[in-house]
């Protein structure tokens, strides 16, 4: 069960056999209570329940196929809906009549079936969902306002004593610290969920793909964590996984652990450190820039909306949160040659300078090679992203191609093409994909393997940047010429 600002939602998967009627049955029957209905309504909204169970094993899974039958149930301040979907056959009416997709369909009034389920419900409709089926919706209002259990959560925790904090690696048996520390900051809104699981953590570990660096107490317990993670192999690391018990916050923890990794990062010869602090935490940002990050990109929509405890905004609905990324050189960067479109320079010259980035641009030029790129895509965050290894103008239609297939096919909210500065046919790669709906990001230092990458996105989903926080006066500067890069302006 999920518990959201104002509802409780709740869900139930069942093979469609007749088997499972009676957990199918005594599910909604439950939920009905817990909403306060009476007990006449929640035995006519099981009843309900039960008619449409049934006409789904008879007409959408007819003659026994295997399928399963999803049952949603939201219970809202006013009212009680349930949702029963199948991904069987389509809806038995001629083609003419079937509904566009994402148009309601009123129940149609036919059979005892259909007229039991209107008599125990307020509102009864069908909706098509193209691939993921069909859906039967149906709302009972409440008599009275349901008011789900809010959660209690101490705004001022109690401190522990003032205390010496011992920083070192992480050990393989604190890895479960470690997860739990991260579930106290944050509930389960992280972005990596193998900082939820101590094995995934110590997988990670063990493949060299972060440095895990933790806080500890005098009684010995894991108070604080923080970690480089490696981003293949390139002469830089991001500096991320960074939480700290709130009851030892303020006690400096955070930055002798930053101190601990950059150390760390010195002794591994790399070049410089990224962060990317959210947009939605204005403080993390100032503390970031406070220890030497420079602000250079904005990643935008970079993963799905996620409420941070005490970061809650209960007026506004949530959207795919996004960073402002920032680079820390750990040495005097060497000179480098840009190439980026004409319109761009001013604003990269800007960014470069910021950074203590030495630049000249060069002109583009067309690649005699064919041209290289990786794909990665992440169904955890809907998020796909394009590196291109070795610049061709040539590869663009298949460029093209995999970014329109990650967003139609693989459901890609956010697709991210980088391209490597360092290369003249970036140049009218960078042109090209704005044509097509990218726009300028910001610039990823030593990400490529040849130095720097000039990042472009598209966003397939509402972004309302004007909710964005920044702290920096370039980073307020970056943010508008993303906007208006964005609108085409």
């Amino acid at each position: 069960m999920v518990r959201g600002n104002q509802s409780l939602n709740s869900g139930l998967r069942v093979p469609a056999d007749k088997r499972f009627l009676d957990i199918f049955r005594v599910y909604v029957l439950k939920m009905a209570s817990i909403a306060g209905l009476p007990d006449l309504d929640a035995q006519r909204l099981e009843l309900a329940a039960e008619e449409a169970f049934m006409n789904t094993l008879e007409h959408a899974y007819p003659d026994g196929k295997p399928g399963d039958v999803f049952l949603k149930v939201e219970i809202g301040e006013s009212e009680l809906t349930l949702s029963i979907r199948d991904e069987g056959l389509p809806f038995d009416q001629s083609p003419e009549s079937y509904p566009a997709p994402g148009v309601e369909l009123e129940f149609p009034e036919q059979g005892l079936g259909f007229r039991l389920i209107r008599s125990a419900v307020d509102e009864a409709h069908f909706e098509n969902l193209g691939r993921r089926g069909k859906v039967l919706r149906m709302v009972k209002r409440l008599q009275e306002s349901f008011q789900p259990e809010q959660e209690l959560i101490r705004d001022n925790p109690e401190l522990a004593p003032q205390q010496q904090y011992q920083i070192r690696p992480m050990q393989g048996e604190e890895a479960i610290q470690v997860a739990q520390l991260f579930w106290a900051a944050y509930g389960y809104s992280y972005k990596n969920e193998d900082f939820y699981r101590p094995e995934g953590l110590v997988h990670l570990i063990g493949t060299g793909r972060v440095i895990s660096y933790v806080a500890v107490a005098e009684n010995g317990d894991v108070v604080g964590h923080g970690g480089l993670l490696r981003h293949g192999p390139v002469p830089m690391a991001e500096e991320a996984l960074l939480v700290v018990d709130p009851a030892h916050r303020s006690r400096g923890i955070m930055e002798m652990i930053h101190q601990a990794l950059q150390k760390k990062a010195h002794e591994m010869e790399l070049k410089g450190v990224s962060v990317d602090p959210v947009t939605s935490h204005i403080i993390s940002q100032r503390k970031i820039i406070q220890l030497g990050g420079r602000p250079c990109g904005l990643d935008l929509a970079a993963c799905p909306p996620r409420v941070f405890k005490g970061l809650a905004n209960e007026e506004e609905a949530p959207q795919r949160e996004s960073y402002l990324h920032c680079f820390d050189y750990l040495t005097n960067p060497e000179c480098v040659t840009v190439h980026v479109p004409s319109h761009h320079k001013s604003m990269v010259s800007r960014i470069y300078e910021n950074m203590g980035q030495e630049h000249v641009f060069g002109k583009p030029a067309p690649s005699a090679e064919d041209g290289d790129y990786q794909i990665n895509y992440d169904k955890t965050l809907q998020k796909g992203v394009l590196k291109v290894v070795t610049a061709s103008e040539k590869q663009w239609p298949e460029i093209k191609r995999v970014a329109d297939d990650l967003t139609e096919f693989a459901g890609a909210e956010i697709v991210v093409l980088d391209l490597p500065v360092s290369q003249p046919a970036s140049v009218l790669l960078a042109e090209e994909a704005e044509k097509n709906g990218f726009f300028f990001s910001g610039i990823r230092p030593h990400e490529a393997v040849d130095g720097d990458y000039f990042r472009l996105q598209r966003v397939n989903v509402p972004m309302d940047l004007s909710r964005l926080t920044i702290y920096s006066d370039l980073g307020l500067e970056l943010l508008e010429y993303v906007k208006n890069c964005r609108m085409g302006i």
